[in-house]
This record gives structure tokens, sequence and C-alpha cells, in this order.
């Protein structure tokens, strides 16, 4: 993975009224990239969170760095990656702030496609979720979902590997409690201590996560006007100079 986090730049020249300034266009590879990964990384920030609006704040922060950087970040790899990681550090730092994760409603539109089954399983993983404790939360979902191992978890919440791993069985064994699964019947895989990041294969519990993250990708995907309405706000906030800020800021 890509981890391209240098400072991003600060400031930008005010344009002369009545003129567009070069830099305060949005580049069209750009914009195709917005429009590509942006429900996947909000569908996995509101898995990070359990809030809608602290996830669009988080994502809509984390793509007008990378707006600003644009020269430098798509020439990366995987510049989606560098988005993840700047939105996963803006919403620690949310987290941190609060002693549990607000559990306000997530206003998301049902997916068109979704069958009753699908929906009603997203909706209990998403309750369920919302009584973790924020540290277990990221952790958990950082592992299933973005397979990462201990140590880049750590790095990334700034913990040490052993309190990733020790968050990570609490929030498995806490999860499987809150969906009513019984580890005696429902064997969900073991979580290895050392070695390559992500779940063994045939963990029911990462599926289950899974499966709520495409719930949520296929419903922000499916919300056009939401989309419209973010890429202008984004070209807004870069021409008026508002909400700069950087990976580790």
């Amino acid at each position: 993975m890509s981890r391209g986090t240098d400072s991003v730049r600060t400031g930008a020249q005010e344009p002369e009224r009545g003129e567009v300034a070069e830099a305060e266009r949005v580049p069209a590879d750009f914009d195709a990239f917005f429009t590509t990964h942006r429900p996947a990384l909000l569908a996995r920030a509101v898995m990070l969170c359990g809030n809608r609006q602290d996830a669009e704040d988080a994502v809509q922060d984390a793509f007008l760095a990378a707006l600003e950087n644009w020269d430098r970040i798509s020439g990366y790899e995987q510049p989606n990656a560098w988005v993840g990681l700047v939105m996963r550090r803006k919403l620690w730092r949310v987290l941190r702030l609060r002693l549990k994760v607000k559990r306000a409603a997530l206003d998301v539109a049902l997916p068109r496609q979704a069958l009753p089954d699908e929906t009603a399983q997203a909706r209990r993983v998403l309750t369920a979720m919302s009584g973790l404790p924020p540290r277990q939360r990221m952790v958990l979902v950082m592992f299933s979902l973005y397979a990462l191992t201990h140590q880049e978890i750590a790095d990334d919440l700034g913990i040490t590997a052993s309190a990733a791993r020790g968050n990570l069985r609490k929030g498995r064994a806490n999860l499987r409690r809150l969906l009513g699964l019984d580890p005696t019947t429902d064997p969900l895989g073991e979580v290895p201590l050392l070695g390559t990041g992500g779940p063994a294969p045939g963990d029911r519990l990462a599926a289950a996560l899974n499966a709520t993250e495409s719930w949520l990708r296929s419903a922000f995907e499916e919300d056009e006007q939401a989309a419209r309405q973010a890429g202008a706000d984004l070209a807004g906030r870069r021409g008026d100079g508002t909400g700069r800020t950087g990976p580790c800021a």
C-alpha cells in the first residue's frame, strides 16, 4: 500500500475578481477519481465511525488534501489508499475526543437492488457496531476490511501492536456477543497473532462486515445528488481556502 503522508500545502493565492485561477479548476482526472472512489471510501468511513456526518466530513477533507496535491498524489500506484489513510487518521482524531461514538441515525437510503435479508443484516451489523468502543471498532474494521497487520494498525492509530491485538480480540468478542453469535455453534475463525493482516478464510464475522460495507457502498453509489453536492462543495472549499488540512494535521 502506498503511504505518501507528506504534509499538504496550506496556502493558496486568491484570484482576481472575475477570474478563474488555473489552480482552482478541478482536474478532469481528479473528478473521475473522486466519482469512482467516493462511495467506497464513504462506506468504509461509516463502518469505522458509525456516524454519516463524521464520515462525510473526513472523506471530504481527505479528498480536498488529495486535490490540493494532485500533481503528486496522482502519481502514486494507489492514490485511493493515500486518501483512505488521511480519512482514517482524521476519524481517529475525532473519535478520541469522545467517550463513545455518537449514535446518530445514519440517514442512508436503501440500495434499490438490495434484498430484504441483506438490508436486515446490514442494519443489524451497524446497530451492533454502534455498541463498540471507538478503538475496538476502528481496529476491527481496519483488520477485517483493510487487511492491515497489527503493526500497520498500530502505526495508523499511534498505539502499540499489542494494544492493536488486544482491541481486535475484544472487538470481535463484543461484536459477536452483540450479534447474538454463539462461539460454540457459530465458529468465527481464529485471529492470527502474527503474520499477514486480515482475517482467516471462512471468518463469518469478517464476512458480515464485508457484506455490510457492500450494502453501504451500493447506497452511496445510487445517491447521485449527494455525490454532485459533495463535488461542488469540494471545489468551493478549495476555491475559498477553507478546510485546508493535511494528513497529519
